[in-house]
């Protein structure tokens, strides 16, 4: 047999686990010419999740599902949310950051002054006077919505909705002898407030002793007398806390509202198209619950009153008073601490006018 001389160079055989140079070249140029390509949805459909975490027998629960079903329809079936009850996806709290987060689509949730003391504006105090100036100042045509959905897109969120849900009233024991509906009624009483900063600058320029107390735990303070009333309260909280309290005034100081929010880079990714369909559901749902929180306050005030609780309102002349109190005095610290010139000035253009 013939031997072939040796030369000394061996034929280029692939080592394991190598990639020839010109399929390393294709791969490259497969993965940059993929990156230039938009992402391709299946006929822009989409699934979300929707929740809220306040109460499944409060009325959100009711809106959430009134949305999705809204958005369905408007989007032909492209729009599927899927709603989930009260605490299954945790507190409001929890909510809200998973909603940032984007592991939560869609929330509908009370507002949180964590992220930003500006946000302190959804408490701000003698606001408006009356369910018309309030109406007015939400969806997506009022002043209020944009300038919330500016403070929210900067902790991730979008602000499709703003929720109102009732006035704050405050809620007397027993131990309070005397009617309150002015600041000069109100010396000595030790008035429960919740540990928020507004209510911390606003509440003692009314003339009562300001206690910070947790939601948790204010029925128990009622009852054992560490405090002698409480602040932002709704009437339906009036009546949960029925057993602890003698009377009910319907101050208006502030009024209470939520968000219905989706996470920011979400819908930043929508096409205008779907954007609108998502506006224009939010603005029907926000404007039926608008209509009917101020039915929903007239009947806890009854139910209140079938309750045996005393249940009063304040008169125009009576809320002017406070109001000029509280504006002379709280909204200067409101300013300064929380709010800031450029958007306090904002506000105050839409406030209600006092007459002088």
């Amino acid at each position: 047999m013939k031997k072939e001389k040796c030369t000394g160079i061996q034929p280029l055989r692939p080592r394991a686990g190598h990639v020839p140079q010109a399929l390393l070249i294709l791969m490259v140029l497969l993965i940059a010419l993929s990156m230039m390509v938009p992402p391709v949805f299946a006929g822009n459909s989409y699934k979300w999740k929707i929740s809220q975490g306040i109460a499944e027998d409060h009325p959100a629960s009711a809106r959430c599902k009134q949305f999705a079903q809204i958005v369905e329809e408007k989007s032909k079936g492209s729009m599927k949310l899927t709603y989930f009850p009260a605490g299954a996806l945790g507190d409001w709290s929890e909510q809200i950051e998973a909603n940032r987060m984007g592991t939560l689509e869609i929330g509908l949730n009370a507002g949180s002054t964590s992220y930003d003391p500006k946000t302190n504006l959804m408490f701000m105090p003698y606001l408006f006077s009356s369910w018309d100036e309030a109406r007015a100042a939400i969806g997506s045509k009022g002043w209020l919505t944009p300038i919330f959905n500016e403070l929210y897109s900067g902790i991730g969120l979008k602000v499709l909705g703003i929720y109102l849900n009732a006035w704050d009233g405050m809620a007397y024991t027993g131990r309070v002898k005397k009617l309150v509906k002015v600041p000069s009624d109100a010396k000595g009483i030790k008035m429960r407030v919740p540990p928020i900063r507004i209510f911390e600058v606003y509440i003692p320029t009314l003339g009562f002793i300001s206690t910070p107390v947790a939601y948790s735990e204010t029925f128990t303070a009622l009852q054992t007398g560490i405090v002698d009333a409480r602040s932002a309260c709704p009437a339906v909280e009036a009546y949960v806390m029925r057993d602890a309290i003698k009377t009910y005034v319907a101050t208006r100081d502030a009024f209470e509202y939520w968000f219905l929010t989706m996470n920011k880079e979400l819908w930043d990714s929508l096409s205008p198209e779907d954007q609108a369909i998502l506006t224009a559901s939010a603005d029907k749902v926000m404007a039926d619950q608008a209509v009917a929180a101020e039915q929903d306050e007239k009947d806890f005030m009854n139910k209140l009153t079938k309750a045996g609780v005393k249940v009063y309102e304040v008169s125009d002349q009576e809320w002017n008073i406070s109001a000029k109190i509280c504006r002379e005095k709280a909204w200067p610290i409101i300013e300064k601490e929380l709010l800031g010139t450029d958007l306090m000035n904002r506000v105050k253009k839409h406030a209600t006018v006092i007459p002088q």
